[in-house]
């Protein structure tokens, strides 16, 4: 037996000395306070620097300083200092040495970015700047050999990147300029870009702080009633079938929660226009609802299966399967104010971006575009994978994007990235995300099953049996308060309703003849539901837990 095997010595290490023991017990409780005051700093200067942020937006510009000074931190590094006097300065060369410093490069005064998506953009926002300057002065020859000689060689622009700048030659002055253009050029719009796509150790973003206390109040301090639990039954409340022909394949609720759009397979769009007769806030059983047709607007090719409002209420995009044309629609008047032509294919999904100006469309030819509302161009194009399904994330620059039966990948709409975010075994038809961000629905159509998976960890929560989906894409989505009940259609012509965490069947409810293609919740009144069906009806319900 070695030293180390005596007995001798393993008394020794199951009973060590107490002085040992105290030295031990000292160094962990100094490894702890240290690591714990190291936590405490760094959330301290977290929350000054979005303090500073916050100030410095609302225009106090002396307190900003005050606070730097006593807190001894500062709102924006040194090289983002230098990084606005060049931008201020236009000397576009100097700003972009700060963007494109190679990894590893010890100069203190380099930018560090988000990725390398982002450096790449931030030198492209700073080059076509300084191509503007150039053309805006007249110094065509210096503009073009920019364009030839950096731009395209070490860039590498996507087709629609150099369409624009091909678009820029041509305008006259700065005004044509806004109107052509869609990237952000002038000084303030630049500044806000750069400091989107740098790291957040170098400068907090703009509204950051409002941000985080918007989330958190939607989030957390929702008002409670009526909260959906145990077994539920509904209420019809409406049947809506006048100006309806053939299967509505659609519904999409406007923001404010005023309209209900439905779409149909003759290309028919109807508005509904939508009132509580009690002026109530939320909708109880016995609220007597006031449903009435808007307008009637007509898709221009095909079938109508693509809806998307603008976060305003404001304007309706709409389109079909089988168009690859998208149309703009003012609510109020029902006139198409914009045609938009989606570069390749027929149109499978369209959605709108919580900033108001922009919207997505994707189609099954693998093209993922970017439009800039109004202005009516692409902002940006991505190519090269099938787009089946897109949902926007509520709360930030990410988009789910189904690209193909097996995989979703999840988009940055800030930084142009895209990664893998779940390969499913089995055949996805659809996906549908929390109000809250927090949950996303997978629909396994051949499974007939409904998972939901947890944005942040991709882990599965739960899943959804009893529905019947072999043949149709059946649009599910959450219900309540706290988005704790999931609901979806059948093709035996039943709504089906499972509590969330648990994926326990809670509720049925009948009244469809045939298969009910989607189902949606009203944005104001969280227990009302819609329903539509290939029986050409549209059915509103009201939901209430049964105690």
């Amino acid at each position: 037996m070695s030293l180390l095997d005596s007995p001798e010595d393993a008394k020794r290490k199951r009973s060590p000395s107490f002085s040992l023991q105290e030295a031990s017990l000292m160094s962990t409780d100094v490894s702890f306070n240290s690591t714990s005051n190291l936590m405490h700093q760094k959330r301290r200067k977290k929350w000054t620097r979005l303090l500073l942020r916050e100030l410095y937006d609302l225009g106090y510009k002396d307190t900003v300083v005050a606070l730097e000074h006593e807190a001894c931190i500062k709102l924006e590094s040194p090289a983002m200092k230098k990084m606005q006097q060049l931008m201020a300065q236009h000397q576009w060369d100097e700003a972009l040495k700060l963007v494109t410093k190679e990894a590893g490069d010890e100069d203190d005064e380099s930018l560090d970015m988000k990725s390398p998506m982002a450096a790449r953009e931030a030198a492209l926002l700073l080059l076509k700047r300084k191509y503007i300057d150039l053309l805006l002065s007249k110094q065509l020859t210096l503009a073009l050999r920019t364009f030839q000689e950096v731009i395209l060689p070490v860039y590498e622009p996507n087709e629609t990147e150099v369409m624009q700048f091909a678009e820029l030659l041509l305008c006259r002055d700065a005004d044509e300029m806004k109107h052509k253009d869609t990237m952000s050029w002038q000084d303030v719009e630049l500044q806000q870009k750069i400091e989107e796509l740098v790291s957040p150790e170098e400068i907090i973003p703009e509204g950051a702080l409002r941000r985080l206390m918007l989330d958190g109040i939607e989030t957390n301090l929702q008002a409670p009633p009526p909260m959906l639990n145990g077994c539920i039954t509904g209420e019809c409340m409406e049947v809506l079938t006048s100006c309806i022909k053939l299967d509505v394949w659609e519904l999409a609720f406007s923001p404010d929660g005023d309209i209900l759009a439905s779409a149909s397979s003759d290309g028919s769009v109807v508005l509904w226009q939508l009132k509580w007769c009690d002026g109530a806030t939320n909708c109880r059983q016995g609220s007597q609802l006031a449903v009435k047709p808007h307008h009637v607007l007509q898709n221009l090719e095909g079938p109508a299966d693509c809806l998307a409002w603008s976060p305003d209420s404001k304007f309706l995009l709409s389109s079909g399967s089988r168009s690859g044309t998208i149309q703009l629609w003012d609510q109020m008047s029902g006139l198409c104010k914009k045609r938009f032509q989606h570069p390749e294919g027929a149109v499978t999904r369209i959605r709108w971006l919580p900033c108001g100006d922009q919207f997505l469309s994707g189609s099954a030819n693998k093209t993922l575009v970017l439009w800039s509302a109004s202005v009516g161009s692409i902002a940006y194009q991505w190519s090269g994978r099938r787009v089946l399904d897109i949902v926007v994330h509520p709360h930030s620059s990410k988009v789910f994007v189904l690209t193909s039966g097996h995989e979703i990948r999840v988009y940055d709409i800030t930084l142009k990235t895209d990664q893998l975010f779940l390969q499913a075994e089995h055949l996805v038809s659809c996906l549908s995300v929390s109000p809250c961000g927090k949950f996303l629905l997978v629909n396994f159509i051949k499974q007939e099953q409904i998972a939901c998976v947890d944005i942040a960890t991709g882990s599965v929560t739960a899943k959804y049996c009893g529905l019947r989906e072999q043949r149709y894409v059946l649009r599910p989505c959450f219900v309540g308060n706290h988005s704790e009940v999931v609901v979806a259609g059948s093709e035996d012509g039943a709504v089906y309703l499972w509590q969330r965490d648990s994926g326990k069947q809670v509720g049925k409810l009948d009244g469809h003849a045939s298969v009910v293609n989607v189902v949606v919740r009203h944005p104001i009144h969280s227990n009302v539901i819609a329903s539509a069906s290939d029986d050409k009806t549209v059915r509103l319900w009201s939901l209430k837990s049964l105690e």
